[in-house]
């Protein structure tokens, strides 16, 4: 099978030579071009057969998302930027994944293994789409459709499923960057909720199945920011 076709797109080329080195270490994924020019790189994605794409965002004369848009196919595209801010617009626009710079090996291995299992369903379910909790010796698989919300308590967050709930020994800031390119997003510093399940706002407090959430001041912004591009 022939490896994958990718472009890099970034204005920094340091960070075009991270995105080099890590691919470097997969076989299955070829640099067809890199380029720290948007324009060049529209022109380019026009005309040519590519598989993904790594994009920053904030870049001059064009950014990534006026990119997508302006592209008018379906692409995946990976986004890759310094900036937490743009996850809401790049959610909507359906990108493949979201990382944030400076990006982890780990974490970037984990978007080529997406991508890939993507490409290739087996028909088995999609362990991306559920999350895993230690209770004990076992292991409780929930599925990200049913979360409520999640909460931060001190060392522990607390996954709010209806009535229940499990409690998992991990970070906000870990579950922000995990869950942010599924549609979640931090409106508090004790609370991540899924977009799709808000029910109601009022500039102070968030609806989630019944449950009020209050909205931290310096998250209001970027919650309103969703909420504004659906109003009618």
């Amino acid at each position: 099978m022939n490896p994958y076709q990718v472009v890099l797109i970034d204005d920094e080329p340091l960070a075009l030579d991270v995105l080099k080195h890590y691919l470097s270490s997969f076989d299955r994924f070829e640099i067809a071009q890199s380029f720290t020019d948007a324009l060049a790189a529209f022109k380019y994605l026009q005309t040519n057969r590519v598989d993904l794409v790594f994009c920053d965002i904030a870049m001059p004369e064009l950014s990534g998302t006026e990119l997508i848009k302006a592209l008018g196919k379906e692409l995946s595209f990976v986004m890759v930027t310094s900036y937490s801010q743009y996850a809401i617009e790049c959610f909507e626009l359906n990108v493949a994944d979201y990382l944030l710079k400076p990006i982890p090996f780990e974490r970037f291995s984990k978007t080529l293994q997406r991508f890939e299992a993507q490409q290739h369903p087996t028909g088995k379910p999609d362990v991306s789409e559920a999350v895993f909790v230690k209770d004990g010796e076992d292991f409780i698989k929930i599925y990200l459709d049913d979360i409520d919300y999640f909460q931060g308590m001190k060392d522990y967050v607390k996954i709010v499923v209806g009535k229940q709930h499990q409690l998992a020994l991990k970070t906000l800031k870990a579950i922000e960057e995990e869950l942010e390119p599924k549609g979640f997003i931090r409106i508090h510093k004790s609370y991540i909720i899924p977009l799709r399940k808000i029910n109601h706002y009022n500039g102070k407090d968030v609806i989630v199945n019944d449950q009020v959430i209050p909205v931290g001041a310096s998250y209001r912004q970027r919650l309103k920011h969703y909420l504004d591009s659906l109003r009618f």
